[in-house]
């Protein structure tokens, strides 16, 4: 489909010159909602916000769902990606005119920057293009999207002022003073609008007539708002008085001249080049000439370039801008004073702020107020310099916003990836001509990237470090990075010369609570979220890491540190003598996540809400079972690995999950028997899937006599369940029918239905591989039924793949085809990988059968490269999946196969489930099948 979303209108979708159905009004401002944040998540809350006004529905979430429901019918289900409660759509820039539209815009805004009025002109024209009518009209739409809209029009007014401002630099006055005249009636209040419409006029002869527009201006104003005229609109009636030449173009396209700006400053002059940035100069540039911004505040951590991308915006904004250093500025009293003698101003009776603000008060300037940090309590000096001086604007840089309400706070990332290899490479050739970033050494050079965040000042010291220790050394020594990367140039400030003293700087300016909250929070692991912030005891100082730009937030509200930040706030944490107990709060609070989300996973159909978080928190959970291991604290390591057994199995981490039981099961040797049972018991199925049956077996004996000795009817039922499971993979089919019947037994008499509903489903497979057909078919359906009832999603998804297998071996394929396809629908909305991967192998052995040996070798490529993923392996099922292989060799060939195979691992899964869901939807005559595989519970 060639799709293209219209917001800048009404909202509309075209495929080609085709417009699509989208559905009413509310469906369309889901649309929106989601087009609006194109790329990023939008929560169901949010999208309830977008479509109705202060006191939605009490079916408004269930009313998102239906409405996200029709849009992927519309667009197509790989349009809307969903995580949790929240959705995402998949939009280029290209098809998006509002994106369109930006990217125009910021061109025009480049390139009347530049000084070629006529490119600025043509693109602020197509810009304008984009636009049907006023933005989302014809929606049915909450606040949220009323105030989007406002905004989008605002930009389009931007763009209007934009391209009238290039006319007149161009000197075609004559062709827009009329449309200036209708402007400015239906936006009386704009005076950017009023200053063209005057100097227009006054450019066509018509004096009179342009006084008279100031005078009718001055009057609005003054009746309807009461204000007088800005400065610009008075010294513009001034001009004209005066008949002052700069006021008329001196030729086609030549720009009026500029107004007096301060005397020329000199920037600091950097000694290397820039690499990368281009996005983040963008976005200043369009801060401040697009969206009219007049305070702009570069912040983020020591290190990640802020200084150097400020040089190189204010070269991008200004001709003279005025530089001002901050660093050697100790007291936040001076900083007047420092900008007054930056400035040269004469002294003034008031002190050095009223003199600074006298010069600037009616003067276009650019200010920048570099290492802004440690002057904060300044902020009240620049607050009212921007107040007094309507021309002026503030570029600052510091490692905390200003906090005024002018401010627009840019945060600089660290480098991207190839940006950060290439910052390394110019700064690793610098110290050694000799150095070659080839093939064999870019990957080495990429890791030492990531290991250090990206952030240039790491990359730059490690570089040089380079030619003496070479790459494998350099990247290991990495381990103690604050220890490493020191001895940078003595012409940067002593601060910058080690990564150690860049962040003892930025530590000694807080407060000794501050301090110990950033010492604990060191214990993240990746990103944590509010809740565990709090349970570190740091909620209370966040704001305050957060504007030192020690502590990082990302858009879903989680907040982390930079691995190079995190080791010092390690070491702070172990000076302090708290180690022990930070581990140990952050521990007990994931253990508690655990257990929670594995209770509502367990309580229904809430494990594709659930597993997205544990997802999220897998690093901190990882962190938490390493801890709990070293520091003996057995309880918690076997509650975190039982509480996330059917997060690992369902999810595809089965080689990760076994290590940990492995270590769980060895550190619980000592411990009491019910909590050594309950680490064997959860354990076992992990070896299992992995073909470790002696192991396996092994566990789950030693569990079942541990759950005896202490009165444990529940594990007793299980640990007889998942021995029948492996005894039935060892090919004992009578010691899998005795022991999964004991389990079956058990779990009746404990009233567990979800547990006896997992046996009755490898009941159903133990018998059919026992030619017990109806016996088989029967088992399956109670499972069915039991699982259907408790809604329990997860187990469904295992017993729909199990029944349609025994009913393939029983020649009913139509219902089998019926079963895979329900199987395969619910494994990829609960993304339960192991499971997709099975339909994917049994899908190909049918697909063979039809006749489409060329979709058979892509499924089957997929399903086995997605189990070796997982690390799930069953002998016999391997071996069927070794004879299909072979039958496609000897009818393909073995490079078309392979090049099939290659296909298959570059290929989306959505499309390879759609060629799935395509072959399971085509009705076949019955045919024999290979046997049943084994319970896989």
């Amino acid at each position: 489909m060639n799709i293209r979303f219209s917001i800048l209108g009404p909202v509309r979708v075209f495929d080609g010159p085709l417009q699509l159905g989208v559905g009413g009004p509310k469906q369309r401002a889901v649309l929106a909602a989601l087009l609006l944040e194109r790329g990023r998540f939008v929560s169901r809350d949010a999208l309830v916000d977008a479509v109705w006004d202060d006191a939605p529905p009490a079916s408004a979430a269930g009313s998102i769902q239906v409405y996200v429901h029709g849009l992927r019918q519309a667009l197509g289900a790989d349009r809307i990606e969903t995580r949790g409660t929240s959705y995402r759509i998949v939009a280029e820039a290209d098809e998006l005119d509002a994106a369109r539209f930006e990217t125009l815009l910021a061109h025009a805004q480049h390139a009347l920057t530049a000084g070629d009025a006529a490119t600025a002109a043509a693109e602020a024209e197509v810009a304008l293009a984009q636009w049907s009518g006023p933005a989302l009209t014809d929606l049915d739409a909450g606040p949220a999207l009323r105030s989007a809209a406002a905004a989008l029009d605002e930009r389009r007014m931007q763009a209007v002022v934009l391209r009238n401002e290039a006319a007149l630099a161009e000197g075609r006055h004559h062709a827009i003073v009329a449309e200036l005249g209708e402007l400015v009636a239906a936006h009386p209040y704009r005076e950017r609008l009023r200053e063209q419409l005057i100097l227009a006029l006054y450019r066509c002869g018509r004096q009179e007539e342009a006084l008279a527009a100031y005078r009718d201006a001055r009057r609005t104003l003054i009746d309807e708002v009461g204000i007088e005229p800005g400065p610009r609109l008075r010294e513009l009636e001034a001009a004209i008085l005066r008949q002052e030449p700069g006021l008329s173009p001196a030729g086609p396209g030549a720009p009026p001249e500029p107004a007096p700006s301060p005397p020329a400053r000199t920037l600091p002059v950097p000694p290397t080049r820039l690499i990368g940035r281009d996005p983040q100069l963008e976005e200043i540039v369009t801060l401040f000439e697009a969206d009219g911004a007049r305070l702009v505040t570069l912040t983020g951590p020591g290190g990640v370039g802020k200084t150097r991308l400020a040089i190189a915006a204010a070269e991008r904004l200004s001709d003279a801008p005025v530089w001002v250093d901050l660093a050697p500025v100790s007291d936040h009293g001076l900083v007047p004073q420092a900008v007054a003698e930056t400035l040269g101003v004469p002294e003034h009776p008031d002190g050095p702020a009223a003199a600074a603000i006298a010069h600037l008060a009616e003067r276009r300037a650019l200010v920048v107020l570099d290492n802004f940090e440690q002057v904060l309590d300044a902020a009240a000096f620049v607050a009212e310099l921007l107040s007094r001086a309507p021309e002026l604007c503030v570029m600052a840089t510091s490692r905390a916003p200003l906090r005024i309400r002018a401010e627009h706070e840019l945060a600089v990332p660290p480098l991207p990836g190839d940006d950060a290899v290439r910052l390394f490479a110019s700064r690793a050739r610098a110290a050694d001509r000799a150095f070659v970033l080839d093939d064999e050494l870019e990957p080495w050079v990429a890791r030492i990237c990531r290991r250090l965040d990206g952030l240039p000042l790491a990359i730059e010291l490690a570089a040089t470090r380079l030619r003496a220790l070479g790459p494998a050394q350099l990247d290991a020594a990495l381990e103690r990075r604050l220890e490493l990367l020191v001895d940078g140039p003595v012409d940067l400030p002593a601060r910058q010369r080690a990564l150690r003293a860049t962040l003892d700087w930025s530590h000694e300016a807080l407060t000794e609570p501050e301090r110990r909250s950033f010492a604990w929070l060191g214990v993240l692991a990746g990103a944590g979220s509010p809740a565990v912030v709090a349970a570190l005891g740091a909620r209370d100082s966040l704001d305050a890491l957060l504007r030192a730009s020690l502590v990082v937030r990302d858009a879903d509200e989680h907040f982390g540190m930079l691995e190079t930040v995190r080791e010092y706030a390690l070491e702070r944490l172990e000076a302090r003598g708290e180690a022990s107990a930070a581990h140990l709060a952050h521990a007990r609070h994931f253990l508690a996540v655990a257990e929670r989300a594995h209770e509502a996973a367990l309580a229904g159909s809430e494990g594709d809400a659930v597993y997205p978080a544990l997802e999220r928190d897998h690093d901190n959970l990882r962190a938490a079972l390493l801890w709990a291991s070293a520091a003996g604290e057995v309880e918690i390591e076997v509650g975190l690995v039982c509480a996330l057994r059917q997060f690992w199995l369902v999810r595809g981490h089965v080689a990760e999950g076994r290590r940990f039981f492995e270590q769980a099961v060895a550190d619980a040797a000592d411990a009491a028997p019910a909590l050594r049972a309950r680490a064997l018991m959860h354990g076992g199925p992990f070896a299992h899937r992995q073909g470790a049956l002696d192991q396996a077996r092994a566990w789950m004996e030693e569990a079942l006599e541990l759950s005896r000795e202490v009165g444990d009817d529940e594990g007793v039922a299980r640990c007889a369940g998942e021995l029948g499971a492996v005894a039935f993979t060892a090919g004992d089919l009578d010691r899998a029918l005795a022991a999964s019947t004991e389990s079956a037994e058990g779990f009746a008499r404990l009233g567990d239905d979800m547990r006896l509903a997992i046996v009755h489903a490898n009941l159903a497979e133990i018998e059919s591989a026992r030619g017990n057909d109806e016996e088989a078919i029967r088992q399956g359906e109670r499972a069915l039924a039991l699982q259907r009832s408790l809604d329990d999603r997860e187990q469904l998804a295992v017993t729909l793949h199990s029944l349609g297998r025994v009913r393939l071996k029983a020649g009913d394929e139509t219902e089998a085809r019926e079963l895979l396809l329900e199987s395969l629908t619910l494994a990829r909305e609960l993304d339960y990988r192991e499971m997709v991967a099975m339909v994917l192998v049994d899908t190909a052995e049918l697909a063979f059968g039809d006749g489409e040996p060329e979709v058979a070798a892509r499924l089957l490529a997929r399903g086995r490269w997605m189990r070796d993923e997982i690390g799930v392996f069953f002998t016999d099922i391997e071996d069927g999946i070794a004879r299909l292989h072979e039958r496609l060799v000897a009818a393909l060939g073995a490079d078309a196969v392979a090049r099939l195979d290659a296909e298959a691992a570059d290929a989306s899964l959505t499309a390879l489930s759609g060629a799935a869901e395509a072959v399971l939807r085509s009705p076949a005559p019955p045919r024999p099948r290979a046997p049943a595989g084994p319970p896989r519970r």
